[in-house]
């Protein structure tokens, strides 16, 4: 098994909030990408999407993942043809 890994996790975030005397929680959909390095998670970034998800949160996810398999290459792997 490679020391890094990256994994992607459909997620729901929550999030309280208080409006006059009621307390309201709103959720938020999104992917947690998280970097695991030695079996440990090292760092996440969660990307949310609406229900609808749009081009530009596609792109945002992408960009995200990208830079993420970047980061769990090891400095001596060779580039991919």
């Amino acid at each position: 098994m490679p020391d890094r890994q990256v994994r992607l996790v459909h997620d729901v975030r929550f999030v309280s909030i208080t409006t006059g005397h009621a307390r309201e929680e709103l959720r938020y959909p999104g992917i947690t990408i998280h970097r695991i390095d030695g079996g440990a998670v090292v760092g996440e970034t969660w990307i949310p999407f609406g229900p609808a998800p749009t081009y530009a949160d596609d792109e945002a996810l992408l960009t995200a993942w990208h830079a993420a398999l970047d980061w769990s290459r090891s400095p001596t792997d060779s580039p991919s043809t």
